[in-house]
């Protein structure tokens, strides 16, 4: 096995551009609160997946955060049921980059907005296989393979506490400057906000993500229960 080096800053930002999500969650915030807590438990249709997410992201007076810790565990299923690949992790040592990041899924050609979003190192550990994949119904990946065992890696999350979003231009969708952030508001999901958490890993598909098949995958799921203290 061949564990990945680190993903730079820049390179983590623009692998957001390339994920679809496909769950929601509602959330419940409390206003001025200083530390969040989410259960996080939905189902991933596109994949055959469940998925599970438990985290506490903690704020200083500035907003900055000054511990964060979330958990995840992924089950994938093949038709007959039988469970075939689990991933399971933790994303440590996050920060937030902003509350404001804004970026195309490319699934639903939505420009979700005001998404947190979080970075950092983790460690997780896979099933000793190389299984196959068709991500989001687009392409072959193969998903991480840690032989069984912890393995360190660059993570992030992607949290939407309002589940806003702006329809994409059908003529223009990858510009961002057809958002028309003063002359319309935000649309929000029926479902609730959602949450992800990613790993970037070389996935063998060479012409997807960097170019050299680092892509992130990993659970995303309805939040179920949260809690601001």
């Amino acid at each position: 096995m061949r564990v990945k080096k680190k993903i730079t800053t820049k390179a983590m930002i623009a692998t957001l551009f390339l994920i679809g999500i496909i769950s929601f969650f509602t959330p419940v915030m409390a206003a001025g609160s200083n530390r969040v807590l989410f259960v996080a438990i939905g189902d991933d249709l596109d994949i055959n997946a469940t998925n599970l997410i438990i985290g506490k992201i903690e704020f200083g007076n500035d907003d900055e955060i000054t511990s964060m810790k979330v958990v995840f565990h992924q089950r994938i299923y093949d038709d007959s049921g039988k469970k075939v690949y689990t991933m399971i992790g933790m994303l440590k040592d996050g920060f937030i980059q902003t509350k404001e990041h804004y970026f195309l899924c490319p699934v639903f050609g939505f420009w979700f907005i005001n998404v947190w979003l979080v970075m950092g190192e983790g460690v997780f550990k896979t099933t000793d296989i190389n299984y196959p994949l068709t991500y989001r119904n687009i392409f072959e990946i193969t998903m991480p393979n840690t032989e069984g065992k912890f393995v360190p890696t660059p993570m992030f999350m992607l949290l939407s506490p309002t589940a806003e979003y702006y329809e994409a231009d059908p003529n223009d969708p990858m510009n961002p400057e057809t958002i028309p952030w003063d002359d319309e508001d935000p649309l929000v999901l029926e479902g609730g906000g959602w949450v992800l958490v990613t790993v970037l890993w070389d996935v063998g598909t060479p012409n997807v993500g960097f170019g050299d098949g680092i892509f992130p995958v990993g659970p995303t799921s309805y939040f179920t229960k949260s809690w601001g203290i």
